[in-house]
């Protein structure tokens, strides 16, 4: 497959870009600062993530757009909605249909309490840009699949995560992911063609 990375600079990004390449994938990495790498299957272009005549110039021939793009503070930020508006504008003027976005547990309605709060007091403009990008998302007529992700730890790659529809019931697990495992599970539903036009919620594993 040919897959376009958003965020490739961030840990996470990093370990999609590693592990895609392992994989024996084609990968484009895209954003505003280039992403340090070199293999031959590897692509780096340096554009405005927030511009979509960028992104839509070099997008053709691509099979999948996975975006980790994140966001850093917690003051007021609309990156991530921005962002989202020039990628869907992007793939629809390239012909590009397939988009794996990670999102956030804190807008499940299951959580617990104590991240229930963090997210209405302490991140909330962070909630707010979340739900602004889900909501442009999943309104788009795109192959989409949003994965709310809990905490993420800088732990070793296992390969093992649940996941679980948006729908169920059942309070959202706290046990943190990798980084790895993020990637992991990114890559594993773009190759199967997973989850489309599905909210789906994932954590770790417990070992």
């Amino acid at each position: 497959m040919r897959l376009f990375v958003l965020g490739a600079t961030g840990r996470t990004g990093s370990a999609l870009v590693a592990q895609g390449l392992a994989r024996g994938h084609e990968v484009t990495t895209f954003g505003r600062s280039a992403f340090v790498g070199k293999a031959k299957s590897l692509r780096i272009v340096v554009g405005d993530p927030m511009h979509a005549n960028d992104l839509a110039a070099v997008l053709p021939g691509n099979d999948v757009v996975l975006s980790a793009l994140g966001t850093r503070g917690i003051g007021a930020t609309s990156v991530l909605a921005d962002g989202v508006h020039a990628t869907i504008e992007a793939m629809r003027c390239a012909g590009v249909r397939r988009l794996v976005i990670v999102s956030s547990s804190l807008l499940d309605s299951n959580i617990a309490w104590f991240p229930r709060f963090v997210g209405r007091t302490f991140l909330r403009h962070h909630v707010h840009d979340q739900r602004a990008m889900e909501k442009q998302v999943t309104e788009s007529d795109l192959d989409w699949t949003v994965l709310r992700a809990p905490r993420f730890n800088n732990g070793a790659f296992t390969g093992r995560y649940i996941v679980s529809a948006e729908s169920e019931q059942t309070e959202t697990s706290g046990v943190p992911m990798s980084r790895e495992d993020v990637a992991c599970m990114m890559l594993d539903t773009a190759e199967r063609g997973n989850h489309v036009k599905q909210i789906v919620r994932i954590c770790g594993a417990r070992l």
